[in-house]
């Protein structure tokens, strides 16, 4: 099992609180400046990559002598995550878990959930107070969760066939437009499964 765990640059911050996350992962990826928080907080960094606007020289050059994958990709048309999740994809990775994106801009926030729907692999965003992931099209997601754990469920966009057992409030082959319906449930079994026909379904689950 190959797992990958992707650091974004949302904030300066100390990141050992995620030492267990890094501690057991294949490769860690910094997204552009990230690497500095990797650096300082004692995480070792394998891959460097995004357009390089946010680390300045020095750092880049660190990375290049003590053995860092570089990867330049000039194009603004995606974040970073997104281009980092594109990079992992060719590493044929079983598990990705997105850290060091808590905070920062709302915009940019925005994106990262967005980042999970177009990403090309299955990933999960790790934050402080929840664990956000995507259920696809034509696929069936099964979260291990404790009883009376809270979490939602978002369309984003019209999704149908959305089935959710394992939860309070249950689904049987629903249609789901976007909005707040779906907002706080709670698990009643030590498992949430949940599955659309058509479009895509954002999941956050409560720590």
């Amino acid at each position: 099992m190959v797992k990958i765990v992707i650091v974004g640059n949302a904030r300066r911050e100390n990141l050992a609180h995620w030492s267990k996350v890094t501690d057991e992962c294949d490769l860690v990826i910094a997204c552009d400046g990230a690497i500095e928080n990797c650096l300082s907080s004692g995480i070792k960094v394998d891959v460097l990559i995004g357009d390089m606007d946010s680390i300045d020289a020095p750092t880049l050059e660190y990375a290049k002598l003590n053995s860092i994958e570089v990867i330049q990709i000039p194009d603004q048309g995606n974040n970073d995550l997104s281009k980092a999740l594109s990079h992992a994809k060719t590493l044929q990775p079983n598990v990705i878990d997105i850290i060091g994106v808590d905070g920062g801009k709302s915009d940019h926030q925005f994106a990262n959930y967005m980042s999970l729907i177009e990403a090309p692999v299955e990933a999960r965003i790790l934050l402080d107070d929840c664990v956000v992931f995507c259920v696809k099209s034509s696929s069936s997601v099964t979260y291990s969760i404790e009883v009376n754990q809270e979490f939602s469920l978002f369309s984003v966009g019209q999704s149908t066939g959305v089935t959710l057992a394992g939860g309070k409030w249950e689904l049987n082959n629903a249609t789901l437009q976007p909005g707040s319906y779906g907002l706080h449930n709670i698990a009643i079994s030590d498992h949430i499964t949940l599955s659309c026909e058509t479009g895509s379904l954002l999941v956050f689950v409560n720590r």
